[in-house]
């Protein structure tokens, strides 16, 4: 069951420029869809080993493993928002910032190290903008993990979808934590920019936490960067995530959350590494056009981490999972609102149309 870390599977270091079609048909193995060519959004399929692995891990465990992690999440959640109780729009401030972010590190890094990830090696040093300047903190998006981590470790307000008001625990702590909420699929989404700008240009010292992918991918690959991140000028700190595994693949791409969560639990030790890259500072180039700031961080990252450059987005990814029959619930949505919609509108014209005969 132990995963041995110096046998794991291995990041690719060329730098050729892949697209989510650059794979062979994926085939549909326990819930999930896998790739042997993973391109950029594909899974590796289960070994018959890591499949009866699995199931070990499910009966012994992921019991073991909830009956630890219900309890402290529950305690810690019940700490934090009693911690923000009366906290206004501008997020706590003083001792009560501290201990926030003190409880924000406890729960976070307990989270993780309760789901398998021990210890989470690091590269490069850990640094922020000098003179207590406003920042972004991004990084490349392959899971929920990373999130975790980043809350842990700089206690950002973030910028995620707005389906996440409907987690329960996570929900609440998501908007007591002033967190932007955005629809990725909406056409129009300059006011959450506007909104980006406001909150790391008029209050010093600021902290948003974005992943300016704007998508998960399977970690082989950094994929095209959204200039959001970006258009308020202010220096940006990376981290790069990496996640070796053995068996288990633990990139949460085209797989549900239930599969992905219940996967990684029934691991008995999971590997996330880490690398700080250098406090990126914009020229005055940069400063006035995002998206030269976003693909020169972009570069420097893929620069420093030997992932893969791809120009796939969002979009893409969700073509590519039509094309292989995943459901991507967030798309199923806004489908049934747009035959809702549809189906309202035709009945008002045959509605019409009956008036007038």
């Amino acid at each position: 069951l132990f995963q041995e870390p110096y046998r794991l599977h291995s990041y690719p270091s060329s730098k050729k420029l892949l697209h989510p079609t650059d794979m062979s048909k994926p085939s549909h193995v326990m819930g999930t869809y896998a790739s042997s060519d993973k391109g950029v959004f594909g899974r590796e399929p289960l070994t018959p080993f890591g499949t009866v692995k699995m199931y070990l891990g499910f009966a012994i465990i992921v019991p073991i493993r909830l009956a630890l992690l219900i309890p402290f999440h529950l305690i810690m959640c019940l700490l934090i928002t009693v911690c923000l109780v009366g906290v206004g729009p501008d997020g706590a401030v003083g001792c009560r910032k501290y201990v926030f972010e003190m409880l924000g590190y406890v729960w976070q890094r307990g989270n993780l190290f309760l789901m398998g990830f021990y210890w989470i090696p690091s590269k490069g040093k850990f640094a922020l903008p000098e003179n207590g300047e406003s920042y972004v903190v991004i990084g490349n998006h392959c899971g929920w993990m990373e999130v975790g981590f980043i809350f842990a470790n700089y206690c950002p307000s973030f910028v995620g979808k707005s389906s996440l008001k409907s987690i329960p625990i996570f929900g609440s702590i998501a908007v007591a934590c002033n967190t932007i909420f955005i629809d990725r699929l909406a056409k129009n989404r300059g006011g959450v920019t506007g909104q980006i700008v406001d909150r790391l240009t008029k209050t010093q010292g600021s902290k948003v936490g974005m992943f300016p992918e704007g998508t998960t991918s399977n970690g082989t690959s950094i994929v095209s960067f959204r200039s959001g991140a970006f258009v308020a000028g202010v220096p940006v700190v990376p981290c790069v995530f990496k996640y070796p595994y053995r068996h288990f693949d633990l990139a949460f791409s085209s797989v549900s959350l239930k599969f992905h969560m219940l996967g990684t639990l029934a691991q008995l030790v999971n590997f996330m590494e880490v690398e700080y890259l250098p406090v990126y500072y914009p020229s005055d180039a940069e400063k006035a056009d995002p998206k030269l700031y976003a693909a020169n961080v972009k570069k420097a990252m893929v620069e420093a981490s030997g992932l893969i450059d791809s120009s796939a987005t969002y979009e893409d990814k969700i073509q590519w999972e039509d094309s292989v029959g995943y459901e991507n619930k967030e798309m199923a949505r806004k489908r049934a609102m747009e035959k809702k919609k549809e189906e309202k509108a035709g009945g008002e014209e045959a509605e019409m149309i009956e008036n007038k005969i």
